[in-house]
């Protein structure tokens, strides 16, 4: 990997964006891992005749990133539980 270009930013800028980098690729990859198990669930809940996802638990993690993140926290709750949600299919997550 090429060192970053210096771009007369003030001292260490560079090494803190390089940590927000590698935290980013962090949460992408928890996001994916996240998605694998959540297409699991969907799998058996949708194999028992249920529905791709379930309204109820979703507000609990919707309500768990309010609660660490403060009110903007349910817009990345919202995001991740879409990603999350797999191809759309039966259930009412085709929206």
């Amino acid at each position: 990997m090429a060192p970053p270009v210096s771009t007369g930013e003030p001292a260490g800028l560079d090494a803190l964006r390089a940590g927000v980098d590698e935290l980013d690729r962090e949460l992408q990859a928890l996001v994916a891992r996240r998605r694998e198990l959540s297409n699991r669930i969907q799998a058996l809940r949708l194999g028992r005749g249920g529905d791709r996802y379930d309204a109820g638990r979703e507000q609990e993690v919707i309500d768990a990133y309010v609660a660490a993140l403060g009110p903007e926290g349910a817009a990345i709750a919202e995001a991740v539980l879409r990603v999350c949600r797999g191809p759309v299919g039966p259930g009412p997550a085709a929206g």
